[in-house]
């Protein structure tokens, strides 16, 4: 007799039929969104990686930022320091060029003595000479005193006041004089004057006022001598006679580059009013050849006289 076979094994085929369809049907899905999957992973990465980039993009920008404003405080910092550099370098030369002038008419043999003060008869057809001042004559009435003020005279600013003084005493009531103080300074020629304007004329009150200014210049002594620039604003005073006071060692380099006889006919040119120039050499003058050379020069050709005073 045949054994009928059990519901069993039919329903364990069924069964095991159903898994793998569902298992195939899962590897296919699996298979169709893998693609999807994958660049969602990767668009993830990507997005950190972009992040992680920025943010040290930024910190490198701010760094540069920072960096570059050390940079340029550092470069003004630098241009600054060049241009005081600069500007102590062309002040150490200046003086180094007076001091070599100096020298070389140090090494020069003395000069004669000042002239000694004669009575010469007056020329006809001229007005008596009206102002007498240890040698120097003129009948000019309208007088300016023109006084260098470089720091190498100020170690005689003593005697530069007291010459000028007793020019004044030789001036009677009446006479126009002013008083004209030039110098080099780092901002240029710089002028003080008394009066302000013109020309003052000569009594008790304007004496005293012209003796205090001579006071307050003695501690204004400083820098170099641009004697073309003083002479030239002198020139355009109304005086009709100059009387300079200087060591006489115009440094070059404040007189357009001109040596001394370059300059002796330079002033000339400029003195195309014929304006009588004076010469007062103050100082150490016997040790100087070149600088009495060139007062005595300057005076001659400006119809002037010349005087030498020392301590």
């Amino acid at each position: 007799m045949r054994r009928r076979r059990g519901a069993f094994e039919v329903f364990s085929l069924s069964a095991i039929d159903l898994f793998a369809s569902a298992m195939g049907a899962f590897v296919i899905m699996a298979i169709i969104l893998m693609p999807d999957y994958q660049k969602e992973v990767r668009s993830e990465g990507d997005l950190k990686f972009l992040e992680e980039l920025a943010g040290k993009t930024e910190a490198i920008l701010q760094e540069s930022e920072l960096g570059s404003k050390d940079i340029l405080e550092a470069l003004l910092a630098a241009q600054t320091r060049h241009e005081q550099l600069q500007a102590e370098q062309e002040r150490i030369s200046a003086e180094l060029e007076t001091v070599n002038a100096e020298n070389q008419a140090r090494a020069d043999e003395a000069p004669p003595p000042p002239p000694i003060e004669e009575d010469i008869p007056e020329p006809t057809g001229r007005n008596p000479v009206t102002f007498r001042f240890l040698g120097l004559k003129t009948d000019q009435r309208r007088i300016l005193f023109l006084v260098d003020m470089n720091a190498f005279l100020g170690r005689h600013s003593d005697l530069v006041k007291e010459t000028v003084v007793r020019a004044m005493d030789s001036l009677a009531d009446g006479y126009e004089f002013g008083i004209l103080g030039f110098q080099e300074l780092d901002s240029g020629p710089n002028f003080m004057r008394w009066p302000p304007s013109g020309l003052a004329t000569m009594s008790d009150s304007t004496y005293s006022q012209a003796h205090r200014f001579l006071d307050n210049m003695k501690d204004e002594f400083a820098g170099s001598s641009p004697l073309l620039a003083g002479l030239t604003e002198a020139l355009e005073s109304p005086a009709d006679a100059i009387v300079l006071f200087s060591d006489g060692l115009p440094n070059p380099r404040f007189n357009d580059g001109l040596n001394a006889n370059r300059l002796v006919r330079r002033i000339i040119q400029l003195n195309y009013a014929h304006k009588e120039i004076h010469a007062v050499t103050i100082g150490d003058y016997y040790k100087y050849r070149g600088t009495v050379e060139f007062m005595e020069r300057l005076a001659k050709n400006n119809s002037g006289g010349f005087l030498a005073v020392s301590d």
